[in-house]
């Protein structure tokens, strides 16, 4: 069985298990943001501190729907459409590239559906900022542990063939 011969249901779940990934690491960097701030307010005395990580939380479980249907609208078609061989052989460099510039992409993709065919951004820039910053991470972190998979079964596969 060559790493091309994987139907395209274990090739999603693979792809889910990148998405997975992504969205655990975006949880740890807003828990860690909201412990950092959560130390800050309680040295200078300030209240509130006790809503951050749910906030945290709640935050992740958002993104984490959005990522979901950033996946469905990207990662989907990736991962079934795609030829495993030729994500394999990317190198790393460009493989984190890749993985970063689908991010805004995807997120753009789920703004213009959102919108009808407008782009409406949010009403902050900074929280803009934030999210496009968001989407870099997961998708960075979802396409680069697809492709160890990716690679990981290729080895997997030679090691598990009998020699002839």
């Amino acid at each position: 069985m060559s790493l091309d011969e994987i139907n395209p249901i274990k090739r999603l779940s693979l792809a889910f298990v990148g998405l997975l990934a992504g969205d655990a690491v975006l949880l740890v960097c807003l828990l860690e943001e909201a412990a950092r701030l959560r130390a800050r307010l309680v040295v200078e005395h300030a209240g509130g501190t006790f809503r951050l990580m749910p906030g945290a939380l709640e935050h992740s479980v958002l993104y984490g729907i959005f990522s979901f249907w950033g996946w469905l609208l990207v990662g989907v078609p990736i991962a079934v459409f795609v030829p495993p061989a030729a994500i394999r052989r990317l190198s790393w460099p460009l493989t984190l590239f890749v993985g970063a510039a689908l991010g805004p992409v995807t997120l753009l993709l789920i703004f213009l559906l959102h919108g009808h065919g407008h782009v409406q951004l949010l009403p902050d820039p900074f929280y803009t900022r934030i999210v496009w910053g968001f989407s870099v991470v997961v998708s960075t972190v979802s396409f680069a542990v697809y492709a160890s998979l990716l690679r990981w079964m290729r080895l997997f596969h030679r090691r598990a063939r009998p020699a002839a």
